[in-house]
């Protein structure tokens, strides 16, 4: 029996390996490709799909390539871009990939590390493509949100194909002007906001003036026919009672003619008191 003993623990050692390269799991946030050879023979798990699992393969023939299902991270930190006003800037962005066709990316990349060093590539020709048409000004803060969506529609039109990957997301994190130029294109951004400040106030001040010249052109036809107005009035009432317009005409010119707080004498034989005299019935 115990010369035996060595031959049952190599039979249990071989067909513990044989289990070993039989069988393999795919976890819930992985899929994973089946080669033969090294020849494309199946892919388990991928996405849109709900497949993980216990799976079976040929031992010593088949071997499995497992990649993340979840959106991976890339960062680029420092690319030199020069903007179309020919500044220099330096951009920080992160990326946001997905693996949609493992087949393709295992031919294209082989593994994880490969496929983000390819997706930066891209990134930079796609950042120099987008960021290299807009000012700096445009992409320190004017059109940033829609430079974004710019290098993330190019991506997905270049690298999805090639390397299998969905661009999920772009972001340009931080864009940097150097130090030697960043006083320079300050006051430039300065300049170019005052002249903007000094247009419009040169247009409110012209429209001011029009809403001024209009308001005094209504005052003076309001005016005019106020006056207008008065006359008419005044030579209705000269009609009907003539001694009394003569009296009105004689208390508006006092009125014009002195200022206010000026003593008057009015003589009892004067016109107001004959006029009073004549009007109340007492002679």
């Amino acid at each position: 029996m115990q010369r035996n003993l060595p031959f049952i623990f190599g039979a249990v050692f071989v067909v513990l390996l044989l289990v070993a390269n039989t069988m393999f799991i795919v976890r819930q946030t992985e899929q994973a490709i089946v080669l033969r050879f090294g020849e494309y023979v199946r892919v388990i798990n991928p996405p849109g799909t709900n497949e993980p699992g216990l799976y079976f393969k040929m031992p010593f023939v088949d071997s499995v390539v497992s990649y993340d299902r979840r959106n991976i991270g890339l960062t680029l930190e420092g690319q030199p871009i020069v903007a179309s006003d020919q500044e220099q800037l330096r951009v920080d962005a992160i990326v946001r990939w997905q693996i949609t066709d493992p087949r393709r990316f295992y031919q294209s990349a082989l593994t994880e590390d490969g496929g983000a060093s390819r997706l930066e590539t891209f990134t930079e020709a796609a950042m120099r493509r987008a960021l290299g048409g807009a000012t700096s000004n445009d992409i320190i803060s004017g059109r940033r949100a829609q430079l974004m969506q710019n290098i993330e529609a190019d991506l997905n039109a270049s690298a999805a194909t090639e390397l299998g990957v969905r661009v999920v997301d772009v972001r340009i994190r931080q864009a940097d002007l150097p130090d030697a130029t960043r006083e320079r294109v300050y006051e430039r951004m300065r300049s170019e906001r005052a002249q903007v400040a000094g247009r419009l106030r040169a247009e409110g001040e012209r429209e001011a003036a029009i809403i001024r010249a209009t308001a005094q052109q209504e005052s003076e036809r309001l005016r005019g026919e106020g006056d207008a107005e008065r006359a008419r009035i005044f030579a209705q009432a000269y009609g009907r009672d003539p001694e009394f317009a003569a009296f009105y005409r004689s208390m508006r010119a006092y009125d014009y003619a002195l200022e206010d707080g000026t003593p008057i004498v009015v003589a009892p034989d004067s016109d107001f008191f004959r006029y009073m005299q004549r009007r109340t019935g007492n002679r």
